[in-house]
């Protein structure tokens, strides 16, 4: 096997589908994470856009710079070979062509049976500590830092979702190129079918009863009424196909972009909701029942990109607690005579003892596996919600399931649209 083809392999463990090599290398190089693929002899073999762009902060030559973030890994140690490779993460300081050191969090995954290993890398700071279980990864932050963290953590939310994302794009887009290798056998026949009609018509020496019945003879033949049945509902079809399409990377968009300038408006939370939960909803391959019980709610003063931020990582989190057939359920309604809104997000999944739920907000805490998490969802989430003078709470018992519970001012104090 070539070094690219254990790359693509690679790849493919990491995106967790059965995919071809193709779309195992389209997934690696949408990530928006840093990745990048070692052989069985620790060497990279694969790196993504994002790899590339931090190996050249580290050297001038960003095959160099790759060696340089993936040397020293735990599971290649010399002389030990034969030891079983497991999933684990380290931090490390990393040289740079012009001496200055970048501490990276590098977290490993054995990659298949081909002996490939995956290793995802972030930059670090040496401050960066969770100093106490209700602190923000966005407490000290300046303004500018943090919607950079916000978006980064949006960003690696969807590179989480990214098999999903390419295995719900590619259903319309398969049945759309189904549809339209038939659209193309119906447009031969009709085209046949015309040609014949004209054929007829210069013809003066049959006679017109001869001609209609050459005509409908050929009709018959080509299935004619089938497809004047067919055609409206292929199209349609494939119509449905696209707009399905655009939907999704719409909602994506909408979800993953940076807007420094926005502020606090006047916003409907449950369009927010509703746009991220499409999202989720529909990456979550059907294998989860989302409800909505909404009650009228008076327009909130928020950011709506920083909320909906908020929303992405509940339900994502509730996705991945449920098992096959859970449940998600939604419910707004509206405190204080109106001068508050609750959000209450519930799932039916595996739920959390009182220790994790004491952490949950702490920034770097996750009870999810290696690669699966970064740590910082619920943090800057608690973050964001406190930001808009809000509450963020958790209710949960092991085996039965977790409720998030947000509450929101309707109204934002004059004092807090000034500092935001």
């Amino acid at each position: 096997m070539t070094a690219r083809e254990e790359a693509l392999a690679g790849a493919q463990s990491m995106s967790g589908d059965r995919v071809d090599s193709f779309d195992a290398e389209a997934v690696l190089e949408t990530l928006p994470v840093s990745v990048v693929v070692l052989d069985a002899h620790g060497a990279p073999c694969q790196a993504n856009a994002p790899a590339r762009r931090l190996a050249s902060v580290v050297h001038s030559d960003i095959n160099q710079g790759l060696k340089n973030l993936v040397a020293n890994s735990p599971l290649f140690i010399p002389g030990e070979s034969d030891i079983e490779h497991k999933d684990c993460e380290d931090r490390y300081e990393c040289h740079a062509e012009d001496g200055r050191a970048l501490g990276v969090i590098r977290q490993w995954r054995v990659a298949g049976a081909a002996g490939n290993t995956s290793c995802t890398l972030r930059p670090i700071r040496a401050e960066d500590k969770a100093e106490s279980a209700q602190a923000s990864a966005l407490d000290g932050k300046s303004t500018s830092e943090r919607q950079s963290m916000i978006h980064a953590e949006k960003l690696a939310t969807v590179g989480q979702l990214a098999a999903g994302m390419a295995h719900e794009i590619n259903n319309p887009i398969c049945y759309v190129q189904s549809n339209l290798g038939t659209l193309g056998d119906y447009l031969n026949k009709l085209f046949g079918l015309i040609e014949l009609s004209e054929q007829l018509l210069r013809d003066s020496s049959v006679d017109a009863g001869e001609r209609l019945q050459s005509f409908e003879q050929r009709k018959q033949a080509d299935d004619y009424q089938l497809i004047a049945e067919d055609l409206p509902a292929l199209l349609e079809e494939s119509r449905e196909g696209v707009e399905r399409i655009r939907q999704i990377v719409q909602n994506l968009r909408d979800f993953s972009r940076m807007d420094p300038s926005e502020n606090f408006r006047l916003f409907d939370i449950h369009r927010a909701i509703e746009t991220t939960l499409e999202i989720v909803r529909s990456l979550s391959g059907g294998r989860v029942r989302f409800a909505t019980y909404f009650q009228s709610l008076p327009l909130v003063e928020c950011n709506p990109t920083e909320l909906n931020q908020v929303f992405m990582n509940i339900l994502v989190n509730a996705s991945h607690a449920v098992d096959v057939d859970g449940a998600v359920e939604i419910h707004t309604s509206v405190l204080d005579g109106g001068n508050s809104i609750s959000i209450r997000i519930s799932d039916n999944g595996s739920g959390m003892d009182e220790a994790t739920q004491a952490r949950i907000f702490e920034p770097f805490f996750t009870t999810k596996e290696v690669g699966k998490g970064t740590g910082l969802g619920l943090s800057i989430s608690y973050g964001i919600i406190n930001k808009h003078g809000g509450r963020i709470g958790v209710e949960s018992q092991v085996g039965q399931g977790t409720t998030f519970t947000i509450t929101l001012p309707v109204r934002q104090e004059q004092s807090r649209l000034e500092s935001s």
